[in-house]
């Protein structure tokens, strides 16, 4: 339970970034609605010492959750889940064990972790805004990015600045883009906040498993983990690949040459360089299936997963606000509410070439 002393703080906190955000709001719409100021607000709240690292099962994933509500609500955005904007699901843990006990999930092939023994309720976050053409509008395109962390390790805070505050900021701001453009989009446009990918990608696996919107009705997903940092000085080992000022990894399995196509010419209209060096299965990193897309590849989706790479604060308590990039992530965010918005206004359906369960 979190206790009066904590709470005080964090309702200043959330109030005094409301009131930043809801005067920049008035001054843009559409694309340009998304800034480097806004992407802040959000990730300063997300990723400070009040949210406790975010743990699944934590009661400050539960607050940072209830914001991402807050602001989805404030967007106007419609609500998805089984209980309002929450799609409710339940892991198990040991009753013992003062951190998660795992094993490796065979299902997904990578290497995070599921745990066992006492039932945990975790909940992911759900909105959509409905499209506008009669026909389209039965299709949907998907935005995700996971809202948990690692919490405390060792009595030390993890942050979780950059993995994953950034991608929740970003689809925050992806959100309020769509919804303050003058035309809104043919097809239905759905934005993920999910748990439980720190220990196995488990909230997207609950999605899948009891979608709200038919999978073979979702386009395409477009994932976004950790897309907020610069390679540093110490980032210099081929286990922290981390992009330079302009650049962002894009992910991808080849499932369709279209969706990269339409990858490439929201590339070519921006300052930002798209790097698709750690694609496939076969990167020894293995970073396509250690995200939350890898479960909606699984089911012939067509996927692209965006990051600026893992650098050498990954995972540990110097994952700070003060060390993202937030010009560069406004530019990130950017593109990928261009690659979005191709996709949801596209006439004809999205080419799936190379579909995952045809290998």
């Amino acid at each position: 339970m979190v206790g009066k002393r904590v709470l005080i703080p964090i309702c200043t906190f959330v109030l005094t970034i409301l009131s930043v955000l809801s005067a920049a709001q008035d001054s843009a719409s559409g694309k340009e609605s998304i800034n480097a100021g806004d992407l802040e607000c959000h990730v300063s709240f997300l990723a400070s010492p009040l949210m406790n690292g975010r743990a699944n099962g934590a009661p400050e994933l539960d607050i940072a959750l209830n914001y991402l509500v807050s602001q989805a609500g404030l967007n106007g955005l419609k609500p998805a889940g089984d209980s309002g904007y929450f799609q409710n699901y339940s892991v198990v843990r040991s009753k013992n064990a003062l951190r998660w006990p795992y094993y490796t999930l065979k299902s997904t092939g990578n290497n995070s972790r599921e745990n066992v023994g006492e039932e945990i309720a975790l909940r992911n976050v759900i909105a959509w805004i409905e499209g506008c053409d009669p026909v389209l509008k039965s299709e949907y395109v998907v935005f995700s990015c996971h809202a948990d962390h690692i919490g405390r390790i060792n009595g030390e805070i993890h942050p979780g600045a950059d993995d994953n505050a950034s991608g929740c900021a970003a689809l925050l701001e992806i959100a309020q883009a769509f919804q303050t453009s003058p035309e809104k989009p043919l097809r239905s446009v759905v934005f993920l906040w999910l748990t439980g990918e720190e220990i196995g990608l488990l909230g997207s696996q609950a999605y899948v498993k009891n979608p709200p919107f038919p999978l073979d009705r979702t386009v395409a997903d477009l994932n976004i983990d950790m897309i907020g940092r610069v390679k540093g000085i110490a980032d210099t080992t081929l286990d922290t690949p981390v992009t330079g000022p302009y650049g962002v990894f894009v992910i991808s399995d080849d499932q369709s040459r279209e969706l990269m196509q339409i990858a490439e010419n929201a590339d070519e209209g921006s300052i930002i360089d798209f790097d698709y060096s750690l694609s496939g299965r076969t990167h020894h990193l293995n970073l396509f299936a250690r995200s939350d897309q890898y479960n909606f590849v699984m089911n012939d989706i067509p996927s692209l997963f965006f990051t600026t790479g893992l650098h050498s604060d990954y995972h540990t308590s110097n994952d700070v606000t003060e060390k993202i990039d937030f010009k560069k992530m406004e530019q990130i965010t950017k593109c990928i509410f261009d690659i979005g918005l191709e996709i949801a206004n596209k006439k004809q359906e999205l080419q799936v070439d190379n579909p995952y369960s045809k290998r």
